[in-house]
């Protein structure tokens, strides 16, 4: 019998050999194929990037080779090579989910956001895509177990390693460097999702892994910073006289809609708005997000840095603001003598924020938890007139001037697919034929209209104050549904709007123009008169300076990385911050049958009881009753030694505890 073995089945014996480097280099070759049609969900997509960027699309095959090649050294290479392969596999199908649901493509700190994002999980995927994308990762964690499990142990393969991985390493960094030559590669991402498209999946997400904070400049020195702040003005303002109260309201995926070319509406979705941008200083915002990412637009409003100084897809709320602190308009207003609050009508555990906001000066914080009656709309986001008894109580409550800054989140996506306006509803009339397309928005223009009734109630409110009082609108970035196929907007994807509102003859009038998001921190500054802080005088010294930004990296490196020799004789201690504008306190509780009740004062329907720090079962009665059910409640009552009630966020996270309540004996 002839046993010998074709020359075309023994090549492809060794092409599918585990020990030689040959099925590594074609398994990259497929993965970084496969992963990027994953991405860009397009065939001729892919094609057209493989022809037009050939260096960059050799360095996301580099990069995929390079973390293959490492299965080399398993002693169970087949399983290996599977588990390095199934990493990118997942990562592929990811960006390709989360691209159904938002413009910003995956990065590293998405994958670090995962637990923070479950409470809103439901928003953008069904209970069955959310069941079949379990199913799947259940399958690939079993299917790699009992691989590792089923195959053999082999040699590590130390000379194949060596021999490969070293010289596809050095072509890779004249792949990177040729690319960066080129212009088919670059390190700054100013739009991430055009970045993702322009350089190639695995290479951006390689970047948002590595590629954090503010690069150290250059010159990084004392003289360096000596001659940025030696230029500024001293401060004008002492802080003592009666300030204005200044309210920021950042409002969720707000923009007006009649900036969408050949549609037309029943009626303006958002007439206040229109109305106010007419009648006060206005224009277009610059912000560093599209379709998600508030919290970045957010930190540039608060710290006045700009956010593309930062590594790609980062959020610094979620990085270097959970342990430092540095300038912010609140920290200026809390030194000018304000009293100073965060609002947000969602999850206060949510990005983060209830670690964030004691880094940036907010004495108080009063989300979702600690509203007594929230109400929802049909996506179950809270709705945005909430946000107004809340703010006023706030500034009633103080006897000195206020800062407040609130987070809306009724104009969040994802809408629905087939909603039915009513009969009422403002609905497309003309612009929009696709059924789906114009189903988003109806559903959207209507969420805009009642967030433009909070607008009016909270600037009616605001013009009937006695107290002098500044109020700043301005949409966070664009929802995701105005970046459809066949939407054409005269404004640009990254372009909003502001206005800014004064019930009281300002010092100094701002001006229509154009802003960036990081600039409305020392323009609201300018416009009550206060350069108490570095980022006004340091605004109002550069603006017009050329070299500006560049300055600006400079300043954020010194205070957030470096030696912060930019902050003389001032201080930002950690806030001992205070969770709900309303405290909550316990002040009884008695046993009935198998229930106990605990009385007291602001119990939300998000308070907890527990008994000896053991969480219990918790029914919301009103504000000063809660409901414990509990079998023979007398006697486990009588040999509990305290109780607390706490405020447990979606994401079950204790937000606050009340001191201890003893029961009588």
């Amino acid at each position: 019998m002839n046993h010998t073995v074709s020359p075309v089945r023994r090549i492809l014996r060794r092409m599918i050999d585990p020990d030689r480097p040959i099925l590594y280099f074609l398994l990259a070759a497929i993965l970084v194929f496969g992963v990027e049609l994953l991405s860009r969900r397009s065939l001729t997509a892919t094609l057209l990037f493989l022809i037009k960027s050939p260096l960059a699309y050799l360095t996301n095959y580099a990069i995929i080779l390079l973390t293959l090649l490492p299965a080399l050294l398993f002693r169970k290479r087949i399983a290996g090579l599977a588990l390095l392969s199934a990493v990118w596999i997942v990562l592929g199908v990811a960006q390709c989910v989360v691209l159904l649901s938002r413009v910003t493509p995956l990065t590293a700190i998405d994958i670090a956001m995962v637990l923070s994002v479950i409470s809103i999980i439901t928003s953008y995927l069904t209970i069955f895509q959310i069941i079949l994308i379990c199913v799947g990762l259940l399958g690939v964690v079993v299917g790699l177990v009992l691989l590792f499990i089923k195959v053999k142990r082999h040699r590590i393969c130390w000379r194949p390693f060596l021999l490969s991985f070293f010289p596809a390493l050095a072509a890779s960094v004249l792949i990177v460097f040729a690319g960066f030559a080129t212009g088919q590669l670059s390190d700054r991402f100013p739009n991430l999702a055009t970045a993702y498209n322009d350089y190639g999946f695995p290479y951006c997400f390689s970047m948002s892994v590595v590629d954090k904070g503010v690069d150290r400049p250059d010159n990084y020195s004392e003289d360096l910073i000596n001659d940025i702040i030696g230029p500024l003005s001293p401060s004008g303002s002492t802080g003592e006289e009666r300030a204005p109260n200044v309210i920021i309201i950042q409002l969720e995926s707000f923009f007006d809609v009649k900036y969408i070319e050949g549609v037309t509406y029943s009626s303006d979705p958002v007439p206040t708005f229109t109305k106010l941008k007419e009648q006060y200083p206005s224009g277009i915002l610059n912000v560093p997000v599209i379709g998600a990412g508030t919290v970045n637009t957010e930190f540039e409003v608060l710290t006045g840095m700009n956010v593309t100084d930062f590594g790609a897809g980062e959020y610094p709320f979620r990085s270097i603001m959970l342990e430092t602190t540095c300038e912010t308009i609140a920290y200026d207003l809390l030194h000018s003598g304000y009293r100073t609050h965060a609002i947000h009508n969602h999850d206060g555990s949510f990005y983060l924020r209830n670690q964030v906001y004691p880094n940036i000066g907010f004495e108080t914080f009063t989300s979702i938890e600690y509203f007594e009656n929230p109400t929802f709309n049909d996506n179950d986001w809270a709705h945005d007139t909430l946000l107004t008894n809340e703010i006023l109580y706030l500034l009633e409550s103080t006897e000195e001037s206020d800062f407040v800054f609130a987070v809306s989140v009724q104009g969040h996506g994802k809408y629905p697919d087939k909603y039915v306006p009513a009969e009422d509803d403002i609905t497309v009339t003309a612009g929009m034929e696709d059924d789906t397309v114009r189903s988003h928005y109806n559903y959207y223009i209507n969420q805009l209209n009642e967030m433009d009734v909070f607008i009016s109630e909270l600037y009616e409110a605001v013009m009937a104050m006695e107290e002098d009082t500044l109020l700043v609108f301005y949409g966070d970035h664009l929802p995701n549904i105005a970046r459809d196929e066949g939407i054409a907007i005269e404004t640009g994807d990254f372009q909003t709007e502001y206005i800014i509102i004064s019930n009281y003859d300002t010092p100094v009038k701002a001006a229509d123009k154009t802003l960036f998001t990081y600039e409305i921190f020392p323009t609201v500054m300018e416009v009550i008169g206060n350069d108490t802080g570095l980022m006004p005088r340091f605004y109002k010294t550069y603006r017009d300076d050329p070299a500006y930004l560049t300055l600006l990296a400079s300043l954020e490196y010194d205070v957030l990385y470096g030696r912060r020799m930019a902050y003389v004789d001032v201080e930002y201690p950690v806030m001992d911050m205070v969770m709900g504008s309303r405290p909550i306190t316990v002040t009884g509780c008695r046993a009935e049958g198998d229930y106990l009740y605990i009385t007291g004062e602001n119990f939300t329907a998000y308070s907890v009881v527990t008994l000896d720090k053991r969480q219990r079962t918790t029914e919301f009665v009103d504000s000063t009753t809660l409901r414990v059910p509990l079998r023979n409640a007398a006697k486990q009552l009588a040999n509990t030694n305290y109780l607390t009630v706490r405020q447990i966020s979606d994401m079950n996270e204790c937000l606050s505890e009340t001191a201890p309540f003893y029961p009588e004996a």
